[in-house]
């Protein structure tokens, strides 16, 4: 007997453009489940329509009321409080539409992918509806969230009968079974479940062959991707893992620090799929650090088979090469991310544990910038232990590394990486419920840190609020300095690059742009941007007559 069920998205308000992309995750777990036969439907609320949360007459009053908060306390506080009454109108009709269609079709279960932040709490309560209306759904959930946060999240929600952790695509089928009664939940990898107030965690599993795991994105499947109100620019996975154990990161915690990678005729496959499924071939390398032989055998094949894509691609400056850069332009690369956390050698050895040379990572950079590569940096400001040297050497290599643009966020200490197993070997002071505190916490990318909810640390000494305006000032003052010296610019993505370089917008003013439209919920305007890179992504030559390997990815194992 086989299973049905529904794959659920819903972050709440976006605060990037990344927020409106296809959601690559629940693709390949989509993929997984057509593969052995099961039923699933994709529900991903995250659309142009989520910005109905934010009126546009609300959001430029609320844009204005932040000019002199002390001033309008009062008003701020009947806003906001107005703005909760739409989300919880909105989650209403979202539990309404779920249980019609669980009813409907016949559903055994529904998963949730769960993200940090208000999409936790905003999940939590979309659960919660689903549960009381349906009593009898199972309820999974997974997703990074879960990654970082592991049993912590059952102290706040039992609303999920089952958590997923690491990866997915093979649980999934061992919960599709469970859900019909066809397999026991402890033979299920990967999972934790919480049992008689007691807390069990099946043993992790990876998959071994990268190759198997294959995202779909049909609209029969992913019905979100009809129209416009998702950008066509797809996230594509080379490879997962990661040998860098950085103390900020967790990264390695969903797929381990051994690296396994696609085939590149199994990457181009994808490619290939999505361009005779939504036209496009723009896309965005979802890799924490893709390897640096399988970057330049991917770029390799695009060239030698002349494949018309474009894409913008993560990686490590240890993994890139003149040989590899010169390819990468050539196969249709347009923009490049590198971190970089710092500008002094020792902060990057001992703070961070980068593994990086900051004198290749010059090197590197400007060998991209010769090759038109579009370079995107990033660093962790300030970090623990910064001092007026470490902030100038910072600035000082920002200037004289040539990239495009260095992007800041004041550090995050997250569960399971080193910041957060020793603070106190790095200076760092938490709260005795940091952790909690962490799993509702929003980085608000489109509004200054000093707006964001504090969190309960101290850094250098320094509360959350002082560290947050100690990264906005020196992120202002680099784009002021940068403009006059190198016409380097800030806090702009490798994907956003990407996107304005399909809307005919300089890459500043499409970062000022997007920002304005979704403070002040201007949907029109945002849903003229989406539709107008969505055109240009599918302005591309034709195909031709390729073989679907979207049939072999979904072919029914017996």
């Amino acid at each position: 007997m086989k299973s049905r069920s529904l794959l659920i998205n819903y972050c709440g308000y976006p605060s990037t453009p990344n927020a409106f992309m296809p959601d690559n995750g629940l693709a390949v777990l989509a993929g997984s489940l057509l593969k052995y036969g099961h039923e699933t439907l994709i529900l991903d609320y995250n659309t142009l329509d989520i910005m109905d949360l934010l009126p546009n007459e609300y959001g430029i009053r609320l844009r204005n009321l932040r000019e002199s908060p002390s001033d309008n306390a009062d008003e701020l506080k009947s806003l906001y409080g107005r703005l909760e009454g739409i989300l919880e109108e909105n989650l209403a009709e979202k539990a309404d539409e779920l249980s019609r269609i669980i009813k409907q079709r016949k559903i055994d279960f529904i998963a949730f992918k769960l993200w940090t932040g208000k999409s936790f709490v905003n999940t939590i309560k979309l659960a919660g509806k689903i549960k009381s209306m349906r009593p009898d759904i199972k309820i999974f959930a997974g997703g990074p969230h879960v990654d970082y946060f592991r049993d912590r999240i059952y102290k706040v929600t039992d609303v999920f009968d089952v958590l997923v952790y690491g990866e997915g695509e093979e649980s999934i089928i061992g919960l599709a079974d469970y859900a019909v009664d066809n397999r026991e939940l402890d033979t299920i990898n990967n999972l934790i479940i919480k049992k008689d107030g007691q807390i069990i965690e099946t043993p992790e599993k990876r998959i071994e062959d990268l190759n198997d795991s294959f995202p779909i994105y049909d609209t029969s499947v992913y019905p979100a991707m009809e129209g416009d109100k998702k950008l066509k620019v797809f996230i594509s996975e080379f490879s997962r893992g990661c040998p860098n154990k950085c103390n900020f990161c967790g990264h390695s915690n969903k797929s381990g620090s051994s690296r396994r990678s696609k085939s590149p005729d199994r990457i181009l496959e994808e490619f290939d799929y999505v361009a005779k499924t939504h036209g496009s071939r723009v896309f965005r390398n979802g890799d924490s650090n893709t390897p640096g032989p399988l970057i330049k055998d991917v770029a390799d094949k695009i060239i030698e088979r002349e494949i018309p894509v474009e894409y913008a691609l993560i990686s490590h400056i240890a993994s890139l090469t003149p040989e590899c850069l010169k390819s990468l332009k050539r196969s249709g690369c347009f923009s490049l991310f590198v971190g970089i956390e710092s500008g002094n050698q020792y902060v990057v050895d001992n703070v961070i544990n980068k593994g990086l040379n900051l004198e290749k990572a010059v090197k590197i950079i400007k060998e991209a910038r010769k090759h038109g590569l579009f370079v995107v940096t990033s660093y962790v400001y300030p970090t623990p232990g910064e001092t007026e040297r470490t902030r100038k050497d910072t600035f000082d290599f920002i200037m004289r590394s040539g990239a495009n643009v260095a992007t800041f966020c004041p550090p995050i200490v997250t569960p399971r990486s080193a910041w957060g197993d020793k603070p106190e070997s790095f200076g760092i002071k938490l709260d005795d419920d940091y952790f909690d505190q962490l799993m509702s916490f929003t980085p608000d990318l489109f509004y200054p840190p000093t707006e964001w909810k504090p969190l309960g640390y101290e850094i250098n000494g320094k509360k959350f609020h002082e560290i947050a305006v100690e990264s906005d000032n020196f992120a202002r003052y680099v784009e002021e300095e940068g403009r006059k010296k190198s016409g380097i610019i800030t806090q702009v993505m490798e994907d956003a690059a990407l996107m304005a370089r399909h809307c005919d917008m300089g890459f500043g003013e499409f970062r000022d742009s997007v920002r304005d439209y979704l403070t002040v919920g201007d949907k029109d305007l945002m849903g003229a941007l989406l539709k107008k890179i969505n055109s240009s992504v599918a302005n591309l030559p034709d195909v031709g007559p390729i073989t679907d390997p979207s049939r072999e990815a979904c072919r029914t194992v017996a």
